[in-house]
This record gives C-alpha cells, sequence and structure tokens, in this order.
C-alpha cells in the first residue's frame, strides 16, 4: 500500500506521467504543490535525498504551475521553460516527506515568472526561480504507449556505471572517453524521460538530475573529492523529443576554496538544446 501525503488536502498520484511516473510516486495537490516520500532511489550514496531528484521535483512543480497560469491568461497555449536556478541549502533523510510548491509572481504577454521551494516540514531545503515562454501554437504531441525501437549506441560509447541507487534507477546512461582523456555522455530519450505533464518532449527535470550527474563527476574528477551540489542554473535552447539521442559535454571552470565551479551542454545532432551551470561544494577528500 502507497504511503500518502500527511497533509490535509486532496492529493492525488493520478494524472502524472513520463518522468513523475517513473521517479514517483509523486503527489499532487491539483494546485502548485507536489510531494514525495523519499525512497532509497531517491537518495545519494551517502542516504540524503539525491540533489538531481530534489531540483526535478521542483522543476515539475514549476511547470505545473506556469501552465495552469498560461491556461487561464491564454487557453490553449503552453508554457515552454527559458530558464531555471536552483540553490540547494539543506537535506533529507529515507523515509521522509518533501514537499515542492511553486508561486506564480507575473504573467505578461510573453512570459510567467514563477519561484518555489522545496520543504522537509518547516524546513526549507532548496530554493528556485524560473522563466517561462508562452508559445500560442506550441503543439504537444501524444505520449506513446511503448517504447521504441532499441537504438544503436554511437561509437565510442560504453554502458556508464552508476555510482548511487538514485543514479541506477534512473536510466541507462552512456560514456565515451576521447583520444585526449575527455569524458562525454550520452543518452537515448525513452517514455520514462518525458514531460510530467504528457507530451512528446523530455521533461525539465529530467534534464536538471541529467546535468546534475554529469557535472557531479566532472567537479569530482577535476578537484579529487567527494562534491555536494549548492546550485545549479540551465537554460533551455531547444525542445529534445522521444527518441533522441543526446550527448553532453562538461569542464570545471575552477575553484573558489572549497567550491568548484563546473559548466555543461546538451546537444542533440550536434545542435546545442540546454547548458547548465553549477557550483559544487567539496566535502571529502577521494
Amino acid at each position: 500500500m502507497k504511503a500518502t501525503p500527511p497533509w490535509p488536502g486532496a492529493w492525488t498520484d493520478e494524472g502524472l506521467c513520463g518522468y513523475a511516473r517513473h521517479v514517483g510516486p509523486l503527489w499532487s495537490d491539483g494546485a502548485d504543490a507536489l510531494a514525495l516520500r523519499i525512497e532509497t532511489r531517491h537518495t545519494n550514496r551517502t542516504g540524503r535525498l539525491h540533489g538531481g531528484m530534489g531540483m526535478g521535483l521542483v522543476a515539475m512543480a514549476l511547470a505545473q504551475a506556469a501552465q495552469r497560469a498560461v491556461q487561464a491568461a491564454r487557453p490553449g497555449a503552453t508554457a515552454v521553460l527559458l530558464t531555471q536556478q536552483c540553490e540547494l541549502i539543506d537535506s533529507a533523510f529515507e523515509g521522509e516527506w518533501v514537499v515542492a510548491e511553486a508561486r506564480l509572481l507575473r504573467t505578461t504577454r510573453t512570459l510567467v515568472f514563477l519561484t518555489a521551494q522545496l520543504c522537509h516540514g518547516e524546513r526549507v531545503l532548496l530554493h528556485a526561480s524560473a522563466v517561462f515562454q508562452i508559445e500560442a501554437d506550441a503543439h504537444k504531441a501524444a505520449v506513446p504507449s511503448s517504447a521504441p525501437a532499441p537504438q544503436v549506441l554511437p561509437p565510442g560509447y560504453a554502458l556508464r556505471e552508476p555510482v548511487d541507487a538514485f543514479s541506477a534507477h534512473l536510466a541507462p546512461i552512456h560514456e565515451r572517453i576521447d583520444a585526449q582523456g575527455e569524458r562525454f555522455g550520452g543518452f537515448h530519450v525513452t517514455p520514462a524521460f518525458l514531460d510530467a505533464q504528457g507530451g512528446g518532449g523530455i521533461d525539465n527535470g529530467m534534464l536538471l538530475l541529467l546535468a546534475d550527474l554529469f557535472l557531479g563527476r566532472r567537479a569530482r574528477m577535476s578537484s579529487g573529492w567527494v562534491c555536494v551540489t549548492v546550485g545549479m542554473g540551465i537554460s533551455r535552447l531547444a525542445p529534445v523529443r522521444l527518441g533522441d539521442w543526446v550527448t553532453f559535454d562538461s569542464r570545471a571552470e575552477g575553484q573558489n576554496g572549497e567550491t568548484v565551479v563546473a559548466t555543461g551542454h546538451f546537444r542533440v545532432n550536434e545542435r546545442p538544446v540546454m547548458s547548465a551551470t553549477s557550483l559544487w561544494k567539496m566535502v571529502e577528500k577521494l
């Protein structure tokens, strides 16, 4: 029997699909909040809520609130993420409940501005802000009922060994190393990656957590320390659809005291689809 959120209200785990269904069960209050009871597969190697999972949960809450605001202002239009910024403040542990709640700041003719928080009780774990673009003619493709046919990996890519329960549950992630020793990530977009609200595009939360996984490895390799996420910013540049092969490259920009800055780019057929900038704190020597 699934545990239900311990707060009053009409919480439901119905209606969410794609990425939300894959990493859940997630619960919606039908308005601006999403709740999750942390399981082993949502945690990192320390048993805490994985930073990528926390950012993904907030991303879904922001998208849900943005779409509702757009429908109220311009029925039939769609909210498309332009940029999202997250700051990770605290963490929570397996068995605890967390809730992500979004707040609409302003809707203009073409843009929607929002903020959100992820909380455990009275503790704020994560703060985020986002800007969505209103697209009147955007079309959401229906979610296929089954996965696309298996695709052949590009030359040089091999399955990446998961580093924790969260990445093991997430999806197959691949990696190649070039002649200079540089590492590149890659993955096929399957139905488990898709928009939590329906549609044929990748979920913003999935992109955030993938950026967290790849950039976390870059920060680790650059510093020689186990690192935890302090902040992550992404900018969406183009759609990512079901069946796409997405590549990811990263670089360490430098260190400042006990922090590391790492950046990265997602591409489909060499076309940039997202950029990411992240800040990491070094916590334990490898």
